[in-house]
This record gives C-alpha cells, structure tokens and sequence, in this order.
C-alpha cells in the first residue's frame, strides 16, 4: 500500500475518533473498512491504466520503427534510380548514378563569327556584285546527350544559329546502342560521319569552315541535321562506317512530298598509330538514290566562298538546277600524316550526276591540302570512335597573372572545286586561306582566317566572266563544353 494511501487512513480515523467517541468505535472502524476496500479497488484500476498506457506506448514506438526501417530499406532499395552525383568532365555539367550506369550531361557549343569582304565583280554580270560585312552565329547549340544502363546512348540538340540567327531547328536527336566495345549502332538524325572533314568535329576542324569541295559532297546525302540509320565498327588501326540517309531537318522540309534517300560508306586504315606519329589512308563513297522534292528529279549543287556570313556569295559556286537526275555519287579519296605537332590532311571528290530524258551525264571534282603546326607543341591527338583528329587541348591555359599563353597553331589551305559540265558552267573556285588558332583553355577558342579567292564563272559560248576575287578577313569566337 502506497504512503498516499496510509495517510489518508490516518487522517480518516483520527477524525473519527474525535468525532464519534469510543462508543462509535465499532461503527467507524467498518466505515475505515470499507473506505480502504475502495482506496484499493481505485488503486488496482490506476495501476491497470498505466499498465495499458505503458502497453500502448510500447505499441506506438514499435510501429514507428517498423515504419523507419521499412523508409528506410525502400530509399536503400532506389539510390540508383534517385541519387545523382555532380562532375564536370571537361566543364560539361554530368549527372550519374552512384554505379555510374546512367548518366544525363548538358552540352553546347558557340561559334560567333565576324567578317569584313574585299570583294571585286569579274563583269557587270556577276551575282551579287557586292557583299556585306557583318556578323553571325554561325552555331548556336545546346541540348543534352545521356546513357541509359550505360550500353544505350541518347542526344537531343537544338541549333538557334546559322544564317538567319535565331530560327530554332533540330540539330541531333537520337539512339544509338555502344554495348560491343569497338561497335556504335545510331539512328535519328545526326551529323553522318562521312570523310575525314566532316568526321572531325567542327569544335576541332582546322578553319572556319570546312572545304567548298567536302560540303558540295556532304550537302547531297551527309552532313549534319540529317537523318540516318547505321553503324560503324573501329579500332586503333582501323574505321569502318555505313549509313542509310534521308532528309535534314528544318523549315524547308516538307514531309507530304517525296524525301530524298541516299547512303553513305567511309572505310580508314591507319599503317602507322602511335605515340610518335599517325598516317591515315581511307576511301568514302555516296550514293543519292531519290532527289526528292516536287518532282523528285532534280537537283542543285551550291557552296559560299568558305566563310558563311552573307549568304549572298551562295550565288557564285553554284550550278543551278539540274533536271531529270536518276541519282548522284561521289567517290572519294582522303588522308592525313601526323608527327608531332605538325599534321596535314587532304581529300578528292569526284561528283557523277546521272541523268534522264536525253540529258547527258555530268561529272564535277574538288578537293583540298591543308596543313598545320601547333607552335606551342601541342599535338592533335588521333579519336579512334571517330575515325579522325581530335583538338588541342592547351598544357598551359592562358593565365595572365603567371604568364601562361595557351596554346597557338599555324594553318594554311588551298581548296579547289569545279561545277563545269557540258551546259552546266556553275563556276570554278580557288582558295587559298591562312588561318591562327589561339586555344585560351580546353573550351575557348579564338580563330583568325584569311581567305584569298577566285570564282571564275563563263555561260555557254560566253567570254564574259561572271565570277569575283575576293580577300575575307574572319575571326570566330568559340565556347564549347
């Protein structure tokens, strides 16, 4: 019995006592009886209640517990479909999961051009007869490539530049499988990895813009924006490609009338490819099956004077259109010697435009040698998944405060490309340009080219030129991660 309880009994009989008198004794002694049964009974009942308290709350902290392991063991169970890890491979932001299996990276790239024009008409017919300096975006992507499961591989980009600065087209979207080490299966629309221009990136090429004579042959079934299903297996003596192509993206298309559907191949062998030095030989072919189109039988072949700021100069190298063409291929030859900081590459097209309807036949041709040194030595490293030469990444970024300078390349091309055929006179074009790269740090590159040309251009019977001589100075600035 508790101390409250005794007290209480004390008190009780006390003032009993005091009250009743010794006659009463009896009668109270049977009232203190029966309050200590009460006081007994109470207390049994208290003690039950914190009984069944002390059971519930037992009760809810089980529960609570089960309910913590249980949150527990699901977020264990989802940390590689929920927790992402942050790195910045060549300053591209990456997001992975813990095993690394899948992975979501955001890339971009901006090429900012400008350009000033010395430019002198041949005759009063030339068109145009007079260019614009300016400024343009020449590229202006951004977008986000990815892998699932870390075999699958996926890329979604939009180009916001070009000629007319600001019209938002589909640059790349698509799959691609690279589970087989040295295979890469891709379909969507992609940049199609036909000769060795075109396959290396145009963050790495050597000038402003690729030969007059490579964007004739990839503008027909290649190139970038377009779409294309293939493959390509590789190795470090070896690159072999082929691809099934068909429209661009962009405004112009219309898919309610016939597309144009092509292929490509491209084959590389590579003798020499170490550390001391790379020889590169190879052999590409297109094949434009449809032209597309309206009538889908015709065609025009078409490049500026290798610098893209006035879309005026279009007119210059450019055939026209051709009607009644079955199909066009190209054949060509590419390759490329590398020893140190030096590197020097060329290609050969030859153009075949097969035709109907009593229309002869035309053959075209172009090609070009360039070459470059890297003063700061630098080399430009072989990138055996791309079949090509990758860029400059400088040893010492440019650091102003202790002295660091980045890294400097000398380049210089000669470019040739004819569109003369038969009534076909779409001109003749000879380029020479002097190009300086300055490679402030892995992402930022300054370009500086001079292009000095001539487009010589005579119709049919015609001694009248119609061509131009032109100098152009240019500068790109380039940021790309």
């Amino acid at each position: 019995m508790s101390f409250t309880t005794h007290k209480i009994l004390g008190t009780l009989g006390v003032i009993g006592a005091l009250a009743a008198g010794p006659a009463h004794a009896q009668s109270s002694n049977d009232e203190i009886a029966v309050l200590k049964a009460q006081l007994r009974a109470l207390e049994k009942k208290l003690d039950n209640v914190q009984k069944q308290a002390n059971t519930t709350q037992k009760q809810t902290e089980s529960v609570k517990q089960n309910f913590a392991n249980a949150n527990a063991a699901m977020h264990k169970k989802a940390v590689p479909f929920i927790n992402a890890n942050l790195t910045m491979p060549g300053n591209r932001p990456t997001f992975c999961t813990d095993d690394g299996l899948n992975c979501i990276s955001i890339t971009g790239r901006l090429h900012l051009d400008t350009a000033a024009y010395s430019f002198s008409p041949k005759s009063a017919g030339t068109t145009p007869q007079s260019v614009n300096d300016g400024i343009n975006a020449r590229r202006a992507r951004l977008g986000l490539i990815g892998t699932f499961n870390k075999d699958w591989e996926y890329g979604v980009i939009v180009d916001a530049g070009g000629t007319t600065d600001g019209d938002v087209t589909l640059n790349n979207a698509y799959v691609a499988y690279k589970g087989v080490k040295g295979l890469l299966i891709q379909g969507g629309y992609i940049d199609v990895p036909y000769t060795l221009d075109e396959a290396t990136s145009s963050n790495n090429i050597m000038f402003m813009e690729r030969a007059a004579s490579q964007v004739l042959a990839t503008s027909l079934a290649a190139g970038d924006n377009r779409a294309a299903f293939g493959g390509q297996v590789f190795g470090d003596q070896y690159w072999v490609g082929a691809y099934v192509t068909g429209p661009t993206t962009g405004l112009n298309v219309n898919h309610s009338q016939p597309q144009p559907l092509g292929a490509t191949f491209r084959a590389v062998g590579l003798p020499i490819n170490n550390e001391v030095g790379t020889v590169l030989v190879g052999f590409d072919a297109l094949y434009l099956a449809q032209t597309g189109g309206v009538t889908n039988n015709t065609l025009g072949m078409s490049d500026r004077i290798e610098v893209r700021v006035d879309p005026a100069t279009n007119a210059l190298l450019n055939t026209g259109t051709m009607n009644f063409v079955n199909n066009a291929r190209v054949l060509s030859g590419e390759a490329a010697v590398k020893f140190g900081s030096f590197m020097a590459s060329g290609e050969y097209f030859d153009y075949n435009i097969q035709r109907s309807n009593g229309l002869s036949d035309l053959s075209f041709n172009g090609g070009y040698g360039q070459a470059s040194y890297v003063i700061t030595g630098e080399q430009h490293k072989y990138n055996t998944s791309a079949g090509a030469f990758g860029g400059i990444n400088p040893a010492r970024p440019v650091n102003f405060a202790t002295g660091d300078l980045g890294a400097w390349e000398l380049a210089v091309r000669y470019s040739y490309a004819s569109l003369n055929d038969g009534v076909i006179r779409g001109g003749e074009l000879k380029n020479t340009t002097v190009g300086v790269n300055w490679y402030v740090n892995q992402n930022m590159r300054f370009m500086f080219n001079w292009i000095h040309g001539t487009v010589d251009k005579f119709a049919v019977n015609s001694n009248v030129n119609t061509g131009a001589d032109y100098d152009v100075f240019a500068m790109r600035t380039q940021v790309a991660f």
